[in-house]
């Protein structure tokens, strides 16, 4: 049974989601039955239509249309024209219709029964008035099913049509061959139809050749791997000359199946539901398929296509083997061949893309040219030009840009104006690629020079002008500018000490631009989360390994001077940079504050569970132990003075198969290690001689380092404001301050609600708290 998609499962939170494996998958599994379902329909038809006689069929097929009918199927009746129906259809004065070839044109007119058992009587119903008033000014050819609406059942809104494409019928067409029109889809002024199947209230207006060859399709099998019917195709991305990443995408994969396809998940395996669906079955017959409020208009040249409903081709260039999900769009002057559409994705606005996958809620246009790519749900590209490329959810390039062979598949950055992300050849052969973190920023005129790695400095910003050389950081959330000397400097955790406004921006922006509702099951990971927890840690560790390098060589040559750390000699990870001994211990704070904080606020939130479980009253002891704080040995606290590890070349843990993100209790393991390890000056007196003191100092450090978050937050936006105001005549007017905007005050509302939270568990263990009064 055909049937409108059902409605979405709403989740709670992501974790509970990924749990719902069968719930969060069911859309995308009823996207591909419903499809599958359509294509059953064309078959039957064709079935009906390749048989040929004279006598009438009755076919019951699927009802398609639930607004109009209830009934799970609907039978209609298929038969040759009378003579007197032919002669309406013929006639200039009536239906001024005509044929390629009187003896090769067999028409059969379609139309449905009104009720059961009424099929053999309504077989022999006269349909010319229906023929008169819905069929125009047509020339048939080859085999034709010729589909009109009777009185009654059939009868569509009397409201008046707001257009062509809602007046049912079928009139000034200068070809119709080899096509299935069925009752109520409305096809007028098109230069050639053939080899199409338009359903009822499909459209097709206003067109120059809508066609399917069976070369065509065979052509695209062949070259690409495209198939309509398993609605799969091959995207060779990375290096730009080939060389073997290739991604056999289904138009109902999500990222997760494709990191899986491209083995991005090698290193940590996969925790997140994988779609699988078995190949086979009937194949695609050589035909267009326009599913109900599908719609096909003032395109000059469109092949083998798949519309399913309500989606949309409007007023494109040329439009070849395209399979569009429900409420997907081409529009406006694009050009598009081999294409996978998933739901509200769009290509628009004189737009080329070519051998490309869009998912859901992904928008290429206007003006952009893109060839070999993927697009994850919520991104967005609009002049540039995009090859080669995995471009993650939520990522961003709304200006005139360049990437090639970019591996991006979390996303979540933007390219600036004049960024060139693809220097991808050496001279010999364009066969370079780059691996791009999590929430990378690309400054204006920025030149990416091939290899280059940044899979493990999540959410760093390269600036303005810079030129990166091949290299491979390993320190997130830096910045890296021109330094002295020609080469570039970085400062690594820039973002945490001296923006942390951007970062919790892009937290509240990240979910509340989270349009994609399919993907939400795995989409909304947090940026300060275990994965990227453990890369801070390893960054510090050997930011901080350099450090007590470099003071034993002062030790033993007292004339030497301030370190400048260059490229990743002096530190693994530093990349082809240099970085100043304030640079250092910048990076070295950063990471620490933001790591402590993640551990405590974690304890904190074990806590209030813990103490609000409305069940009986805890000791402070039995609390202790419930969190791992009693007793703790010397030895399970962290050694300082290890020599790190050597960052390794491989893809980070993705989010969405961190234990941590879909295990409450994993999740928790996670906080107190951090623990364990970040504080030893606190943990190392615990006991039972000292509990009373134990939570106590390790709440108060978790306010004080909240309160220093927020005003942290505040100052970095202030700063910008205090610029500007010394800079641009009547900045302030129209520029929202500080002490005003929605960020600074939810990360100053959240300090608070953390010393609220810190005293209920205080008073609730009867542990002697001194808060001290917030000075935000």
């Amino acid at each position: 049974e055909i049937a409108p998609q059902p409605a979405l499962p709403q989740y709670t939170s992501h974790r509970t989601a990924i749990m719902a494996t069968a719930d969060a998958l069911l859309p995308f599994r009823q996207s591909r039955l419903s499809r599958h379902a359509y294509l059953s329909r064309t078959r039957s038809l064709l079935s009906v239509l390749e048989k040929g006689g004279d006598e009438a069929t009755l076919l019951a097929l699927p009802t398609i249309d639930r607004d109009d009918e209830r009934r799970p199927t609907s039978t209609y009746i298929l038969r040759p024209p009378s003579e007197k129906e032919r002669s309406t259809l013929l006639d200039p004065l009536q239906c001024n219709c005509r044929l390629t070839d009187e003896k090769n044109v067999d028409i059969k007119i379609m139309y449905r029964v009104a009720g059961n058992g009424e099929g053999s009587s309504m077989a022999k119903w006269d349909v010319s008035s229906s023929l008169r008033a819905q069929v125009r000014n047509n020339r048939f050819g080859g085999r034709v099913v010729l589909g009109v609406l009777l009185d009654g059942p059939d009868a569509l809104d009397d409201a008046a049509p707001s257009g062509l494409a809602h007046v049912a019928g079928v009139s000034e067409n200068g070809l119709i061959r080899n096509s299935i029109l069925e009752p109520g889809c409305s096809v007028h002024k098109n230069s050639e139809v053939c080899d199409t199947h338009a359903m009822k209230r499909a459209a097709i207006v206003g067109c120059g050749s809508v066609s399917c060859s069976g070369d065509e399709a065979a052509k695209a099998k062949e070259k690409f791997n495209f198939d309509l019917a398993d609605g799969s195709m091959d995207v060779e991305v990375g290096p730009e000359a080939g060389g073997g990443r290739v991604a056999n995408v289904k138009v109902e994969s999500t990222l997760v199946d494709l990191c899986h396809e491209l083995k991005m998940d090698s290193n940590g395996g996969t925790i997140a539901p994988l779609i699988t669906f078995e190949r086979g079955g009937e194949p695609m017959p050589a035909m267009n398929v326009l599913c109900p409020r599908s719609s096909l208009m003032h395109t000059p040249r469109t092949s083998h296509v798949h519309l399913m409903p309500r989606a949309t081709i409007d007023s494109a260039t040329s439009v070849a083997s395209a399979l569009l999900l429900p409420n997907s769009a081409i529009r406006s002057g694009c050009t598009v061949s081999h294409a996978l559409l998933q739901w509200n994705a769009t290509v628009t606005s004189q737009s080329d893309a070519h051998h490309v996958f869009l998912m859901e809620r992904s928008e290429v246009g206007p003006h952009s040219f893109t060839a070999n790519s993927i697009y994850g749900p919520d991104s967005h590209v609009s002049g540039g030009e995009v090859h080669c490329t995995v471009f993650g959810p939520n990522a961003n390039s709304h200006h005139q840009s360049l990437l090639i062979g970019v591996l991006w598949p979390l996303g979540r950055g933007n390219v600036g104006y004049g960024s060139n992300v693809g220097s991808n050849h050496t001279g010999r052969i364009p066969d370079q690629e780059t691996s791009v973190g999590e929430g990378t920023f690309w400054g204006l005129g920025s030149v990416i020079k091939f290899p280059v790695d940044l899979t493990s400095a999540p959410y760093s910003i390269i600036a303005a002008g810079v030129q990166l050389p091949p290299q491979r950081i390993a320190l997130p959330f830096s910045l890296i500018t021109d330094g002295p000397g020609g080469m570039n400097q970085i400062t690594p955790g820039w973002l945490l000490h001296y923006s942390p406004y951007t970062v919790a921006r892009s937290e509240a922006k990240f979910a509340n631009r989270r349009k994609a509702v399919r993907h939400d099951f795995y989409t909304g990971w947090k940026i300060l989360r275990a994965g990227v927890m453990d890369m801070m840690v390893d960054a510090r560790d050997r930011l901080a390994y350099a450090g007590r390098q470099q003071s034993a060589g002062e030790a033993a040559d007292s004339k030497k001077k301030a370190a400048v750390f260059k490229t990743d000699r002096a530190i693994p990870g530093l990349g082809a940079n240099q970085l100043t001994e304030k640079g250092r211990q910048i990076g070295i704070m950063a990471y620490t504050d933001a790591i402590q904080r993640y551990a405590l606020r974690g304890l904190l939130a074990r806590l209030v569970k813990l103490t609000n479980n409305g069940q009986k009253i805890l000791s402070l002891n039995q609390v202790l132990g419930d969190v791992g704080l009693l007793g703790i040995a010397s030895s399970e606290l962290r050694a300082t003075d290890g020599t790190p590890s050597k960052p390794s070349v491989n893809w980070p843990v993705l989010p969405w198969n961190e234990a941590s993100h879909v295990d409450a209790e994993a999740l928790w393991k996670h906080h107190h290690s951090m623990l364990l390890k970040e504080l030893p000056s606190i943990l190392s007196n615990g006991g039972n001689n000292n509990s009373n003191t134990i939570i106590s100092e390790l709440l108060q450090k978790c306010i004080a380092l909240e309160d220093d978050h927020a005003k942290r937050v505040y100052n970095s936006k202030s700063r910008d404001d205090a610029r500007g105001a010394n800079t641009v005549p009547g900045y302030e007017d129209v520029h929202i301050p500080a002490e005003k905007d929605s960020v600074v005050l939810a990360a100053k509302k959240e300090a608070h609600e953390v010393r609220n939270d810190v005293r209920s568990v205080e008073e609730a263990l009867g542990v002697a708290g001194n808060i001290a009064r917030s000075r935000l």
